[in-house]
């Protein structure tokens, strides 16, 4: 296995400065004898090129943990008899200080050099974002100190965060997302995620430069194409050379958008960043990919979840769904100042000036998808002692009452607005659902509400759940 090195180390009186792309390629194949060995004695065969795919690390709770995870994908990979590896970026978090940025970014390159092959990455939001947040932001002081810091390994990224290189006759393409800083192509101001002129141009002429390989590889960090008309021109500019795909992160789940124009979109899920919380194929696994390209530009990915169980590529018509799920239920935010309870005189109430029992109620919940949507609740306490009462379906609410903690919801029941970000459920009729509590308990238990909704979508069935808590309070 080939371990960390000095990326420059004997490599410049040996370049001749041919093209960027040329460099590009010879820099990291001369730096560790092993990798320009393996690219030679690799199994696959010429006209095909085996590629392992990384995903994000960060918006994580607790980065090491994350490493952890990234650890272990390096190992994986290096089994997979791979040509290259493509990390899609989130490296690091950016909101810290420069030293604590300049320490992660060691550590993780540390751990990516155990691979034992060449690897790049595109750059993430988390890796460029500045600290404080503002759309199109001016400052550019994060973007900077990573394009210093991995420009010390790929040279032409310190100029720009884009850059080509070739490998065994295929041509890869490392796009650039953030043209305007802390922008998004699903939430914010979408209109501000897209390729600028000034990466355009350089788009163009690289592709022409490279008409004649094998096939061609474009990763980027954003899957920009969900701003369909941002991302037009890049399309209609890549469906004329030989693509054969586009591989993005960012969004923490795996999806298949499907071969479009002879080009085959896919999104890669996290390798240590935060996950849904739900199903495998909504979006719960860590994962590592492999992804087969063939000169005819045909392509094929493996997904190698990190826990050694089966796991799928999802459809994009589900995992649109799931994030619409995820959206509604991220509503429940509020739950302990909807649902307050205080104990008065041993007994449990929503309101100290009142003695009528205590009652949970959930309103912001609908069915936002285009399915039948179950919803399911149930509760527990801790400490225990505390349990639902006479839990019930408000009338005309479900399109099934299945039982007094779960009901199926017929398409768009309760839903005002619903698309990838933002889910408004129609609040007018009052709440879902509604219970009482029983039992005993003491200021400070908490009273935890756990929610699922599953739908049966083209991949089978998928769940995503959240547990909602409010904590019971003493009355003055």
């Amino acid at each position: 296995m080939a371990k960390r090195c000095d990326w420059f180390s004997g490599i410049v009186p040996r370049v001749e400065y041919l093209s960027a792309a040329l460099f590009l390629f010879l820099l990291p194949m001369a730096c560790v004898t092993s990798y320009a060995l393996q690219a030679e004695a690799t199994s696959t065969p010429l006209s095909t090129i085996k590629i392992g795919i990384i995903g994000d690390q960060t918006f994580s709770t607790n980065i090491q943990a994350s490493y952890g995870v990234l650890s272990q994908g390096v190992g994986v990979l290096s089994g997979q008899h791979l040509d290259v590896v493509l990390h899609t970026g989130d490296l690091l978090e950016s909101t810290l200080s420069p030293g604590q940025v300049t320490t992660l970014f060691g550590q993780a390159t540390g751990i990516l050099d155990q691979l034992p092959v060449p690897w790049y990455l595109t750059a993430g939001d988390h890796d460029v974002n500045p600290p404080a947040f503002q759309q199109d932001s001016p400052d550019h002081s994060r973007e900077q100190l990573f394009q210093q810091l991995y420009g010390a390994r790929v040279p032409a990224f310190a100029a720009h965060p884009w850059y080509s290189f070739d490998m065994r006759g295929f041509h890869f393409i490392s796009l650039y997302s953030f043209g305007a800083l802390e922008s998004d192509s699903r939430f914010g101001n979408i209109f501000l995620s897209q390729i600028y002129d000034d990466q355009f141009s350089f788009l163009q002429s690289d592709l022409a430069a490279h008409a004649e390989a094998k096939a061609i590889i474009v990763w980027i960090h954003q899957p920009l194409w969900y701003h369909v008309s941002g991302w037009k021109r890049v399309h209609e500019l890549l469906r004329q050379y030989r693509v054969a795909a586009v591989i993005s992160g960012h969004f923490h789940y795996n999806q298949d958008v499907g071969v479009i124009d002879g080009i085959h979109y896919f999104t890669v899920g996290a390798t240590g960043g935060f996950k849904k919380n739900g199903s495998r194929q909504a979006g719960s696994a860590d994962h590592v990919s492999v992804l087969t390209v063939k000169a005819d530009r045909s392509s094929s990915m493996n997904l190698i979840a990190l826990d050694g169980l089966p796991l799928n590529l999802t459809p994009r018509a589900d995992m649109d769904r799931v994030q619409a799920l995820d959206v509604q239920l991220g509503n429940f935010f509020d739950f302990s100042q909807i649902n307050p309870i205080f104990v008065k005189n041993g007994q449990l109430v929503n309101d100290c000036g009142s003695t009528n029992p205590a009652v949970l109620q959930v309103t912001e919940i609908g069915d936002p998808i285009d399915l039948t949507l179950n919803v399911k609740f149930s509760l527990s306490s801790s400490p225990g002692g505390v349990s639902l009462s006479s839990p019930s379906f408000v009338a005309g609410q479900c399109k099934t009452v299945i039982s007094g903690t779960e009901c199926l919801l017929a398409r768009t029941a309760r839903t005002f607005v619903s698309n990838y970000s933002s889910v408004d459920i129609d609040t007018f009729d009052g709440p879902l659902w509604t219970s009482g509590v029983s039992g005993l308990a003491s200021p400070g238990t908490s009273l935890n509400l756990k929610v699922k909704t599953t739908f049966q979508g083209e991949s089978g069935e998928l769940f995503l759940q959240t547990t909602a808590s409010t904590v019971v309070q003493a009355c003055p």
